[in-house]
């Protein structure tokens, strides 16, 4: 079961992913447009080809998954996703042959990265693999968020 929660910093969420598999993809990527719906339709699509590499290379070559955390910057428009996973090897890109359907996804997560890199979680062990992508200028603007007022008594 994918546990869905919103870290407490305006504009930053979570996706537990432990315990799930590759098929928990297509309910990722649903997630990520939950979480970011204004974005531009350009912008929205580089973040989820991101994510998805992301979180399948945690499945595939990480040792499985344990969460994908999500911050948005409005000015200027720009999403960090970050991807954990259990495994402290290194990704590595890799040249992959023509006829290989595999091997490509840290050249695409570089593509339509402004900027990528993995750091190694020392508490939990392995690693974080994270990536920040930046709009293409057609973004709208996020809507502040408007946090309730506490009543005293």
């Amino acid at each position: 079961m994918i546990s869905i929660a919103e870290h407490p910093v305006p504009g930053t969420w979570v996706l537990d992913l432990r315990a799930t598999t590759p098929r928990a993809l297509p309910d990722m990527r649903a997630w990520v447009v939950r979480c970011l719906p204004d974005l531009g339709e350009g912008h929205r699509d580089d973040v989820l080809l991101a994510a998805t590499e992301l979180v399948a290379n945690a499945y595939v070559h990480g040792g499985g998954a344990r969460h994908i955390q999500l911050w948005r910057g409005v000015t200027p428009c720009a999403v960090r996703i970050e991807v954990a996973d259990v495994s402290i090897e290194q990704p590595r890109a890799r040249c992959s042959q023509i006829e290989d359907p595999r091997g490509r996804g840290l050249l695409v997560v570089d593509g339509v990265a402004v900027q990528w890199g993995v750091r190694r979680e020392r508490l939990r062990g392995g690693k974080i693999v994270w990536a920040h992508i930046r709009c293409d200028g057609r973004c709208p603007e996020a809507p502040p968020r408007v946090r309730g007022k506490r009543s005293r008594s």
